[in-house]
């Protein structure tokens, strides 16, 4: 098993949950802030079969959309559509 962190823009995160859910992936959504922009953003926390990732990717790729560039404290930046992380998860359950 493997846990998904995916930080998304807050523009994006409806659109990535929605199509993770009519994929039949749950996803634990958490409000959290950029450190270098200082921009909210949304986390959301996965957790899926190993052979399930690539397709976890595919959606959060195709639904998180790289903005224009923004002004940052030290000049112009490009924030990421997405920063994620894989992890191997020892154990997962639904209570």
């Amino acid at each position: 098993m493997k846990l998904v962190i995916a930080v998304v823009q807050n523009d994006d995160a409806d659109a990535v949950v929605d199509a993770l859910l009519e994929h039949d992936f749950r996803a634990t959504r958490l409000a959290s802030t950029g450190g270098f922009l200082r921009r909210g953003n949304t986390t959301l926390l996965i957790g899926v079969d190993d052979a399930q990732v690539d397709t976890v990717l595919d959606l959060i790729r195709e639904h998180a959309v790289t903005r224009t560039r923004q002004q940052g404290p030290t000049g112009e930046v490009q924030p990421a559509a997405a920063t994620v992380f894989v992890l191997n998860l020892e154990d997962y359950q639904r209570l």
